[in-house]
């Protein structure tokens, strides 16, 4: 069965993904592809390798060649939407390939979002300082997310990963802009929204259940 994505997330990571991520779960009744999928699906670590290897994560991304609809059936078989990283790098390609699905660029204060990223710095660094109770498996995640994040290995940088996550949003909002097409199904939102403006976008009825609220900065889910 060909792969047909409902949704793609733009927003990188600590934007509110998780919480994304369970909403469209439920409102979709499918499986929603995230970086926390590598958890329970390993497998897909090799192709999604190759697949950054080819097109890496912090390239221009209009430099990046077609992928077509077999390509992403091979990196997120059976999904029905994908949100946080690496997926929202290639928002635009995604976009092309399923010119039906909702684009939702999921966003939050700058700051906020740096002080999101420098908590799982933190944890990383501290489970860093005990290798010995390290799982072969966290070991295997450790290998593809240095293998895809390269430019973390020298250290991560306040003004450079602001000014990141300032640019990708920005050249998201700026081709909604530019492509009415895009725009017809483009939707920008903040977690604190909750359900009401997914499921206008999807043409769906609010759920009589509270919006997930999941992966805050407090908490750590170990990816």
């Amino acid at each position: 069965m060909s792969l047909e994505l409902k949704v793609i997330g733009a927003g990188l990571g600590r934007t509110g993904t998780t919480s994304l991520k369970l909403a469209l779960e439920a409102l979709l009744e499918g499986p929603c592809f995230h970086f926390l999928e590598y958890k329970s699906h390993p497998e897909l670590m090799a192709p999604w390798l190759a697949l950054i290897q080819a097109n890496p994560l912090r390239s221009n991304p209009d430099t990046f060649g077609d992928m077509p609809v077999s390509q992403w059936e091979t990196v997120m078989p059976g999904y029905v939407a994908c949100v946080d990283e690496p997926a929202s790098y290639y928002w635009k390609q995604l976009s092309d390939a399923f010119p039906e699905a909702l684009v939702v660029l999921s966003v939050r204060d700058t700051d906020a979002w740096w002080a999101s990223v420098l908590k799982i710095e933190e944890h990383y660094q501290e489970e860093m300082k005990r290798p010995e109770l390290i799982s072969d498996e966290r070991r295997e995640f450790h290998r593809f997310s240095d293998a895809i994040y390269p430019h973390l290995q020298s250290g991560i940088s306040e003004d450079v990963e602001k000014t990141f996550f300032e640019a990708h949003n920005r050249r998201v909002l700026e081709h909604a802009a530019r492509d009415r097409e895009f725009a017809r199904r483009f939707l920008l939102w903040r977690v604190e929204q909750g359900w009401e403006p997914i499921c206008n976008a999807l043409g769906l009825p609010v759920p009589d259940i509270a919006f997930p609220h999941e992966n805050k900065r407090a908490e750590y889910h170990g990816y």
